[in-house]
């Protein structure tokens, strides 16, 4: 198993087990745990002073995605550079990829490596714009190891593609465009538009019709996918990274763990903010689940 693959793999365990230690209401595991709505489950006894020393405001949010584009962009650089240019890695990408555990494989196409990286780039810039410009955030917080750990996400992601890519010089108009690519791309620009309608309809529960913030309040969503389920930015995200494996075909050992990862934190997550609304409002839409639509 690869470096990265492990890391990956031990974050996803790691969530799970934080999650039934927050089910046994361990000491101290859920207030480093529980963010946002989830602070505010009754049992635990949290509060969301964005003053205390372990606390950020939710809001912070952006960080995660900035710290993507500036990663993420100097990934996609040298994945430019390398296959349209110069057919091998700079050496300052060569030296983090080693680090890592750099593995190339045959299986996986230069194409491919090229469309994960820019549509990692585009879900970053997206998700940071959406947070900037778009989000009306409550007054929720995150402990400092929830920050830290999306900050490590965000700056890992993108080189995690490389770390199995191989190193070659192509022609773009001699490539081939497999049918998963395709398949790949059109999911992801489909999920992307998605996630951004469910997020505008989020920072719309709390601005009057001009636009103007008028609370910090949380209310029930309505609308569009929230039809059927109460997180789907979440189901979303998972499909927005879904994506990514099917360019790879499941060949990118990596990437695999990675959405691994990115599942079962939504998967949590959901079924956290899900047990949140029906704890907060007696009126919650009794057939609306979690996270998949008609059955969890």
């Amino acid at each position: 198993m690869l470096f990265l693959s492990a890391c990956w793999l031990i974050a996803m365990f790691a969530i799970i087990l934080g999650y039934i230690l927050v089910l046994s209401k361990s000491i101290l595991i859920p207030t480093l745990y529980l963010f946002g709505k989830g602070r505010g489950l009754t049992g635990y006894g949290l509060h969301q002073d964005e003053h205390s020393f372990y606390l950020v405001p939710k809001r912070w949010f952006s960080h995660f995605y900035f710290c993507g584009i500036v990663c993420n962009s100097l990934v996609m650089l040298a994945t430019i550079y390398t296959y349209l240019y110069s057919g091998t890695w700079p050496s300052a990408i060569k030296y983090i990829m080693d680090m890592l555990g750099h593995s190339e494989s045959g299986q996986i196409s230069p194409l491919s490596v090229l469309l994960a990286v820019t549509m990692i780039e585009v879900q970053v810039v997206r998700r940071f714009i959406e947070c900037v410009y778009v989000s009306s955030y409550s007054r929720s917080t995150m402990s400092l190891v929830i920050y830290i750990v999306g900050l490590m996400f965000y700056a890992f992601v993108g080189i995690s593609v490389l770390c199995q890519a191989p190193e070659t010089k192509i022609k773009l108009d001699t490539l081939p465009v497999q049918w998963f690519d395709t398949l790949a791309v059109a999911i992801f620009i489909w999920a992307s538009y998605k996630q951004n309608r469910i997020n505008k309809i989020f920072a719309k529960l709390r601005q009057d019709k001009s636009g103007h913030v008028e609370d910090h309040a949380h209310h029930i969503p309505h609308g569009d996918l929230f039809r059927l389920v109460s997180c789907p930015h979440y189901l979303l995200e998972i499909i927005i990274y879904t994506s990514l494996n099917i360019l790879f075909l499941g060949q990118h050992e990596i990437i695999l763990y990675a959405w691994a990862f990115v599942v079962c934190n939504q998967v949590i997550s959901a079924i956290i903010t899900h047990s949140w609304y029906k704890e907060h409002f007696p009126s919650y839409p009794p057939k609306r689940k979690a996270l998949v639509p008609y059955i969890f």
